[in-house]
């Protein structure tokens, strides 16, 4: 533990047990009578009357001027925004518990909202003048189910109209976030005077790849890296949130702000990069797990830069995204994130526009409509994206769900839990070059009320042996307790104990790495097994032998069981240089995991798991393979034997006797589990080396498969 490390762990113990301040807590309001948390007055509720003004009308929320001792009071006006007239401010934010409310004045009548938007009022609001503003839990009458689909509806114009959208991340943790927001202020202009600027990323997903910048020499890196200050910004609900994506992508011009601190969005972004190509924060750990407090931010990041590259003149010009694909990316990309309403993980996306700027999404003929079930949201969106493309991308979307309600081949958008990466994009985020059914066309038509999708394909293969899953290793660090100096001795111990807890749930989680590697080791077990003695005698003597030199091919006509293996394992994408490039890039990564592996076959990893875990971390701390870059798509898949003998990567709900289908208009081979005379279920996409551009498709064989 280093020295700086040590002395924030005294200090967090002098605060948890005694209650002591540091310099920094004893502002220029030291002395001054405390906020007003709750409001004296209360009276009648308010009650909203129609908007009258026509479809682009709004309200605007008009708080008036006062000191952090008086109550909140606000006056609510109706608006068009065609007028274009009033200059106002959007507010993004996340409602907080709908349990706690507390009263607000509206007009002079009594409204209740949440805590977290009256402390982000209370930190907005002037002292000599009012301020206007677009608050949607106050501005929409959310009982009124017309006016809010119609609200919403409008609610891209309404964050894109705004003179600034004020990102609220919370009310303020002395002393920390007066150090963090100093610590990201003089990193960005570091950044600035360097001239430093973070790559754009177009990825669709986050992955190491996406990570795989050269770290920049810098010295801050010394006086930052162990300052924590920052874990409790990174840990705000409004990275974590669905609407947020909206709300910023939208922004002309953004505020960040926590408490009475603030900074512009671009410079706060500034900082927070330039932080990590410094490396004062490290968002892979163990060369595997990207950190999940990390990921919210840098996808939010990466989708602001990509959108706005489009707006500049000197940005190259990429082909024109169709709508469809469009909506199916940022589903895709947004899956992880939050919503209180699960129909909102659709419409909170459905105001942007794809990445060219020129087709709105809105031409698929998806509207808000909060008359309809989740369910039903689902099962439409899901036909609007299959009718309105030529593939069957959206299919790769499917992650397990428990909803009985939805046909297995809607996907279900209120899950947050990460699924397997869809195979129509390659490792890096990239549309996939190969066609499975040779660039046809996707020939789909629905029954009944639509919950039965009908294709047209023919079965290739079926599965008939399984290996284990191989499961995506997630730290969640989002539950940190962050500790307050006005907190009670009591509470203060159970936010001690609750640190105590962490570290060890996070021991434990470190040291469940070595299983989860020495699942490659069953992996590589099960890609080298053949059915001719000869050819597996050749292959487990390489298997115990390799280390990093790239082997000749083994076997009868040049089979090479190790190439099928980590082609498999990339699911075909290559790292620059090409096949003989990534094949080392394999066997050095393969290297790396020796010590592990040899545990593993001798049966005693669970024993001497902390020796491994030492031998691994020596390798990989602070940095992580390239061919780890390539194994996006393994993780909630498992390997798998055929019929024919391929070695196919299956998704995790794979069963014995599912079948391998190639289907009209499919980049990907389908996995479908059969229940009838030509009727399936989905379970998922599979990748299945050799077959992938088309090799073993056949038109004349198709017939209709109905999928329910």
């Amino acid at each position: 533990m280093s020295r700086r490390l040590w002395e924030h762990v005294e200090e967090v113990f002098e605060k948890v047990l005694f209650g002591k301040k540091s310099p920094e807590d004893d502002g220029p309001l030291a002395g001054i009578a405390p906020d007003r948390t709750r409001n004296e007055f209360v009276s009648d509720q308010y009650e909203y009357g129609g908007l009258t003004g026509g479809p682009r009308s709004v309200r605007m929320l008009e708080l008036l001027p006062g000191t952090r001792q008086q109550d909140i009071a606000c006056n609510l006006t109706e608006y068009s925004l065609d007028s274009g007239l009033r200059k106002y401010d959007a507010l993004s934010y996340v409602w907080g518990d709908m349990t706690e409310l507390t009263p607000v004045q509206i007009n002079g009548r009594t409204l209740l909202v949440t805590l977290n938007l009256r402390a982000a009022l209370l930190n907005i609001r002037k002292l000599d003048q009012p301020c206007t503003l677009w608050v949607d839990a106050v501005c929409i009458d959310q009982a009124n189910v017309s006016e809010r689909n119609q609200q919403v509806a409008i609610m891209d114009d309404i964050y894109r109209n705004a003179a600034r959208t004020i990102v609220w991340l919370g009310d303020s943790h002395p002393p920390y976030t007066k150090t963090a927001y100093a610590m990201v202020d003089e990193l960005a202009a570091e950044a600035i005077s360097r001239q430093y600027a973070g790559a754009i990323n177009s990825s669709n997903f986050l992955s190491l790849s996406m990570l795989s910048a050269e770290r920049v020499e810098s010295p801050l890196f010394d006086r930052f890296r162990d300052d924590f200050s920052i874990l409790h910004l990174a840990c705000a609900r409004w990275w974590f949130r669905t609407w947020t994506v909206q709300e910023i992508l939208l922004a002309s011009e953004a505020v960040v702000m926590t408490g009475t601190f603030t900074m512009d969005w671009d410079r706060f972004c500034t900082g927070i990069d330039y932080g990590l190509a410094i490396g004062i924060w490290n968002p892979v750990q163990l060369g595997i797990i990207v950190d999940p407090i990390v990921a919210p931010y840098l996808s939010m990041s990466a989708l602001r830069k990509h959108c706005r590259s489009f707006s500049t003149p000197t940005s190259p010009r990429l082909p024109p995204t169709a709508p469809a694909q469009a909506l199916l990316d940022l589903l895709i990309r947004c899956r992880f994130r939050q919503a209180s309403d699960p129909r909102d993980k659709v419409y909170g996306l459905l105001g942007l526009k794809d990445a060219d700027q020129i087709s709105r999404i809105s031409a698929l003929g998806i509207v808000p409509d909060y008359r309809l079930s989740a369910s039903q949201v689902f099962r439409h969106t899901a036909r609007q994206l299959l009718l309105q493309s030529n593939d069957l991308n959206m299919l790769g979307a499917n992650t397990a769900t428990t909803n009985q309600e939805l046909p297995s081949w809607v996907p279900d958008w209120s899950t947050t839990t990460s699924g397997p990466h869809p195979l129509m994009h390659d490792a890096r985020g990239r549309p996939r070059q190969t066609h499975a059914s040779r660039s046809t066309q996707a020939s789909l038509r629905f029954l009944s009320d639509g919950g039965v999708l009908v294709l047209s394909g023919h079965v290739v293969m079926d599965v008939t042996r399984l290996s284990p899953v191989l499961h995506r290793l997630q730290r969640d660090s989002t539950k940190t307790k962050v500790i307050k100096l006005g907190d009670t001795l009591a509470t203060r111990l159970l936010a001690l104990g609750q640190l105590f807890a962490h570290l060890i749930l996070f021991y434990w989680e470190l040291l469940s790495v070595i299983p989860h590697l020495a699942t490659f080791w069953d992996w590589e077990t099960f890609a080298l097994e053949s059915r001719c003695p000869a050819i597996q005698e050749e292959a487990d003597t390489l298997s115990s032998q390799t280390t990093d030199p790239v082997p000749p091919p083994v076997g009868e006509g040049g089979y090479d069981p190790f190439a099928v293996y980590w082609q498999t394992l990339c699911a075909g994408t290559m790292a620059p240089g090409g096949r003989y490039a990534t094949a080392r890039l394999f066997y050095s990564w393969r290297a790396s995991l020796h010590a592990i592996f040899q545990l593993h076959r001798w049966r005693v990893d669970s024993l001497l798991r902390p020796v491994a875990f030492v031998g691994y971390l020596m390798r990989t701390w602070r940095t992580y393979s390239e061919f780890a870059c390539l194994l996006e798509h393994v993780y909630e898949r498992r390997l798998g034997r055929c019929s024919d003998g391929s070695l196919v990567l299956l998704p995790a709900e794979t069963e014995v006797g599912d079948r391998v289908v190639l289907a009209k208009g499919g980049r990907q081979p389908l996995v479908l589990r059969g229940y009838g005379e030509g009727r399936y279920r989905f379970v998922g996409e599979a990748y299945v080396h050799g077959i992938m551009d088309g090799e073993r498709f056949e038109e004349a064989k198709c017939e209709e498969m109905r999928i329910g």
